[in-house]
């Protein structure tokens, strides 16, 4: 709760109190990570085109999280544990890192339409 009220309250492109990207800082390229920030602040503001734009990658993420989230508080309230099969298929994290991969490798090619996956620096 205190992290989404410090991006609630604290707009990152206006406040400097927030970490930068240090992959970014030493190579110029955006890492998979890269308009975390920005994105989580857009989205407590209800803007979900605009988190799109700084990373894409995170807003279609934070759905999947979410249900991990539920069954986990599920099974520590009822005791019995539940895992929702797509989440826990043995290939489920080479999928994951392959889908991080291609979206970190498509983000930094400087032709549309991967630009539209730039973090906008």
């Amino acid at each position: 709760m205190a992290v989404a009220f410090i991006y609630y309250f604290f707009d990152p492109l206006r406040f400097n109190i927030f970490p930068k990207c240090p992959f970014y800082m030493l190579t110029g390229f955006d890492c998979p990570g890269c308009g975390s920030q920005r994105a989580l602040h857009a989205l407590l503001h209800g803007d979900l085109l605009q988190a799109c734009n700084y990373n894409l990658l995170l807003v279609l993420s934070l759905p999947l999280l979410f249900v991990h989230l539920l069954y986990k508080a599920n099974s520590l309230l009822t005791g019995k544990p539940k895992q929702w099969q797509l989440l826990y298929y043995p290939k489920t994290p080479v999928v994951i890192f392959a889908l991080t991969a291609l979206f970190w490798i498509l983000r930094n090619i400087d032709a549309v339409p991967f630009s539209y996956l730039s973090a906008a620096h």
